[in-house]
């Protein structure tokens, strides 16, 4: 069975991807350049773990999507921090959701995940959806993917399903799942994972304060595992 993996490179699509490699017999992982300022950071990241997942890795370019976005992370704009105690704060999480929001990403994102798909007769596609970002960003739901799958039924000949195999996870739960991937797989893939939305000048470098570097530390510490990851602060 081939499967598609959207990429990012961040710690939830590569635990979803080491998923795919479980199940599947032939992966092929789609990385989105839209503008965004880590970008060549995931995009390093990963081919990396294409690489050690044996999967075949296409970069997609949509330079059009930084053009109606006004988020941080494809603007000359301050991104914001956060604390590890506001961390489950609805009020400021959603706060800094909005800050980096990119329009519609995730449906164009999809979309076009689901055309390439179709054309190499794919049946079906991993994304790193979970629950814990699920709880401010709506395009990170269960529901969302639902009502994706509904569209997939008329929008392809194939019938191609969404996959999100962690979307009942928080991000520690996804970290405990990742390193006990690792084990049964025989690989090291958690440390090439680059969550961080800032491009930090070094691959697999983050920043530590941003909100996706907290939830990463967070997530590490409360799962008792060693954090691998090299942080600035």
């Amino acid at each position: 069975m081939k499967a598609v993996c959207i990429l990012s490179g961040g710690l939830d699509s590569v635990v979803s991807m080491m998923v795919a490699k479980k199940e599947t017999s032939k992966l092929y992982a789609i990385t989105f350049d839209y503008g965004q300022r880590a970008v060549l950071r995931e995009i390093n990241a990963s081919k990396k773990v294409s690489e050690i997942l044996g999967a075949q890795h296409k970069v997609i370019k949509l330079p059009f999507i930084k053009e109606f976005s006004n988020s941080a992370l494809t603007k000359d704009k301050n991104i914001p921090t956060i604390k590890e105690h506001e961390l489950d704060n609805i009020e400021k999480a959603t706060e800094t959701m909005k800050s980096v929001w990119v329009p519609a990403r995730n449906m164009i994102l999809f979309s076009i995940a689901s055309g390439f798909a179709e054309f190499i007769g794919a049946d079906e596609i991993y994304t790193g959806l979970n629950r814990e970002e699920g709880t401010t960003f709506p395009d990170n739901t269960k529901e969302f993917i639902d009502r994706f799958n509904n569209v997939l039924e008329y929008g392809t000949l194939n019938k191609v399903k969404m996959r999100a195999p962690l979307y009942n996870l928080n991000k520690t739960e996804i970290v405990k799942l990742g390193k006990k991937l690792e084990k049964d797989l025989g690989l090291e893939v958690l440390k090439y994972s680059y969550s961080c939305y800032r491009d930090n000048g070094e691959d697999f470098l983050h920043c530590g304060k941003c909100e996706s570097c907290m939830r990463r530390k967070r997530a590490f510490k409360e799962a008792g595992i060693n954090d691998p990851t090299k942080y600035l602060e």
